[in-house]
């Protein structure tokens, strides 16, 4: 997978939108870690089911050297989305539009991969869960 810093351009697909990279991560660079809200890590996996931007092959984690692939379980419980072969989308209050790859999932679980606070509120908001207060992102 390809490398781009957070918050930085979108460029990886043709798209007609403008977008911000969030979440493409890869070995040979450092990213943010932190403990991420729970409501965060639910809406990722509502916007998961609902991928967006599928490609034909597979990004395994660099982190973990598995050289597995990751599943994400549908609310069905039989429904499984491959982990690392397609994009999330959410869309902030300021209509700020952000792109993540699905494998963002698999990084803030298992990798403390900590992500901008706007796109966790985006996140939220876009799968249509209470934010009220103030999300708990610490870095």
């Amino acid at each position: 997978m390809t490398y781009y810093p957070d918050m930085s351009p979108y460029s990886y697909d043709e798209t007609c939108r403008d977008m911000l990279n969030v979440g493409w991560l890869a070995s040979n660079h450092g990213y943010t870690k932190g403990l991420v809200d729970d409501r965060v890590v639910e809406a990722l996996k509502i916007l998961g089911i609902a991928y967006e931007n599928q490609m034909r092959g597979i990004h395994h984690c660099e982190f973990c050297d598995a050289g597995r692939p990751f599943y994400l379980a549908g609310p069905d419980g039989e429904t499984k989305v491959l982990l690392g072969s397609a994009e999330i989308r959410a869309v902030g209050g300021d209509g700020i539009c952000y792109a993540a790859p699905n494998l963002i999932l698999h990084y803030i679980v298992e990798h403390q991969y900590c992500p901008p606070e706007e796109f966790c509120q985006a996140a939220v908001r876009t799968a249509g869960l209470k934010a009220s207060e103030e999300l708990s992102v610490v870095e």
